[in-house]
C-alpha cells in the first residue's frame, strides 16, 4: 500500500513538471518575435472601457470582428456574428457605443455593444450589404446594398430599420455633409453621385459627373455591361467640395455642394478606383489601376500636380508621417511617396505570395494597420521609420481594419 502510495504521488509530480513546462513553453512561445500572444476567447466576457483604444478587424471567413488594444497590440475579444457572414467592413457608431457591420451573404446588418462586444441586434437589410456611414450625430446607419441598388436607413436609437431608399446603382461609399443634412452616394453601377435628404431620407439628385462617351450612347446593351463608375464622393476639409473619381471615364468631378453641381472635371489616370483624401487639406490621391499611376491632385487649385508610377491592383491610400503609402494588393508591396516634394519615395515589401487589402492610420498619424488575408495577419507599419512588424493570427481572411476618428478608415 506504501510502495503503491509512492507510486501515485511520484505520477503526480511528473504530470505537474510536465504541465509547467508545457506552459513554460507555450509562454516562451507567445514572447517570441513574430508570435502573438495568446487570443482571448470569443466566449470570454470583455470590457472596454475606451472605445477609442481599440482597433477593430473584420475577419471575413471567420466570420468575426476582432478587437486589439492599440497599446498592447493584443486581442481582447472577437464577437462571432453567424455562419456564412461575411462581414465587409466595420464602424464604430461616433458616440463610441456601438459597432456595426454588413454581412454580404447574410443581408443583414449587425450592431455590437462596443464595451462588452456582445452582438445585441440582428437586422434584414437589402442583398449583399457592404459599405455604409453614420450621420454626424450617430442618429442614422445607412447601409448601400449594391446588389439590391438601394440603402438600408436603421435608426440607431431603436435599433431598427426605417426606410429604404431606391433608385440607386450598385450604392457603394456614402459621404454625409458636416451638418447631416445631406448624403452623397457613389454609384458604382453608373457615372453618377446620388444627393439624399437625410430629413425625408429621399433620393434628391443625380449628378453626372461628365459625358459618357457616344459609343457607349449608341449601344448601352453592350458597352454598359460592367460599368466601373463611382465608387467613393470624398468631402474636402471645409466641407464645401465632394470629388468622385470614375473608373471608366479616368476623371475626377468636383461638385459644389452648395448648388450640387460639377464645377471641374479633372483628368486623372485610367481605370481609377477612387479617391483619398490627405489630412492636411492640400492634397488628393487617386489610384489608377488600368495604367499602374497615382495622380495627385492640388485641392487649392483643382489640378493635377503629379502624376507617379505605382504598382497593380491597388486597394487603398494611407497618410501617414508626411508620407502616402499605397498598397498593391497582389505584389505584396507597399509604395511610397513623399508628399511634400511629391515623389516617389520607394517601397516597402511586406512579404512574397501575400494578398494586401486595406488599411487604417492611427489617429496620431503614426502607424499604419495593414489586413493581410492569406497569413490572417495585420502588419504594423510605422511611417516614420518604415519599420514592419506582422501581428499574427487575428483571425480568418482579415478584410480590413478600424480605428474611431481615424481619418483612414476606407474599405475595398
Amino acid at each position: 500500500m506504501q510502495t503503491l502510495n509512492i507510486r501515485l504521488l511520484s505520477a503526480m509530480i511528473m504530470a505537474t513538471a510536465g504541465l509547467c513546462m508545457a506552459l513554460g513553453a507555450g509562454a516562451q512561445m507567445a514572447n517570441m518575435p513574430g508570435m502573438s500572444k495568446p487570443p482571448v476567447s470569443s466566449t470570454q466576457k470583455a470590457i472596454v472601457n475606451d472605445p477609442a483604444s481599440v482597433m477593430m478587424i473584420v475577419n471575413r471567413d471567420s466570420n468575426d470582428i476582432a478587437f486589439m488594444d492599440l497599446k498592447t497590440r493584443r486581442m481582447v475579444g472577437k464577437t462571432f456574428l453567424g455562419n456564412n457572414v461575411n462581414p465587409h467592413m466595420a464602424m464604430m457608431s461616433p458616440d463610441g457605443r456601438y459597432v456595426v457591420t454588413g454581412g454580404t451573404r447574410a443581408n443583414t446588418a449587425y450592431v455590437i455593444d462596443a464595451r462588452t462586444l456582445e452582438l445585441v441586434k440582428k437586422i434584414p437589410v437589402g442583398i449583399s450589404p457592404e459599405h455604409f456611414s453614420f450621420s454626424p450625430d450617430g442618429r442614422y446607419y445607412y447601409q448601400g446594398n449594391p446588389d439590391g441598388d438601394s440603402i438600408t436607413v436603421i435608426d440607431m436609437t431603436s435599433l431598427s430599420v426605417i426606410k429604404s431608399i431606391e433608385g440607386l446603382a450598385e450604392p457603394l461609399n456614402i459621404t454625409f455633409t458636416h451638418d447631416g443634412s445631406k448624403a452623397y452616394v457613389g454609384n458604382y453601377g453608373a457615372h453618377w453621385v446620388g444627393v439624399i435628404d437625410v430629413t425625408r431620407h429621399k433620393l434628391l439628385k443625380k449628378i453626372q459627373i461628365a459625358s459618357v462617351p457616344g459609343i457607349s450612347r449608341l449601344d448601352p446593351g453592350k458597352y454598359l455591361k460592367e460599368i466601373k463608375g463611382i465608387s467613393m464622393p470624398a468631402m474636402s476639409m471645409d466641407g464645401r467640395y465632394i470629388y468622385a473619381a470614375d473608373g471608366d471615364l479616368g476623371v475626377v468631378g468636383v461638385i459644389d455642394n452648395r448648388e450640387d453641381k460639377v464645377v471641374k472635371v479633372i483628368l486623372v489616370g485610367q481605370n481609377t478606383w477612387r479617391i483619398y483624401m490627405g489630412h492636411d487639406g492640400k492634397y488628393a490621391v487617386t489610384v489608377n489601376n488600368g495604367d499602374e499611376t497615382i495622380s495627385v491632385i492640388d485641392l487649392q487649385k483643382n489640378e493635377v500636380a503629379a502624376t507617379l508610377p505605382a504598382g497593380p491592383d491597388m486597394t487603398g491610400v494611407n497618410f501617414a508621417a508626411g508620407k502616402a503609402f499605397v498598397i498593391s494588393s497582389t505584389t505584396g508591396f507597399v509604395y511610397v511617396y513623399d508628399m511634400k516634394s511629391l515623389k516617389s519615395a520607394g517601397r516597402i515589401k511586406i512579404g512574397n505570395n501575400l494578398q494586401l487589402e486595406t488599411a487604417t492610420t492611427d489617429t496620431a498619424d503614426e502607424k499604419i494597420y495593414l489586413a493581410v488575408s492569406t497569413n490572417h495577419s495585420i502588419y504594423m507599419i510605422d511611417g516614420k521609420s518604415e519599420a514592419v512588424e506582422r501581428l499574427p493570427n487575428v483571425g480568418l481572411f482579415p478584410w480590413g481594419t478600424h480605428i474611431m476618428d481615424s481619418k483612414d478608415n476606407y474599405c475595398h
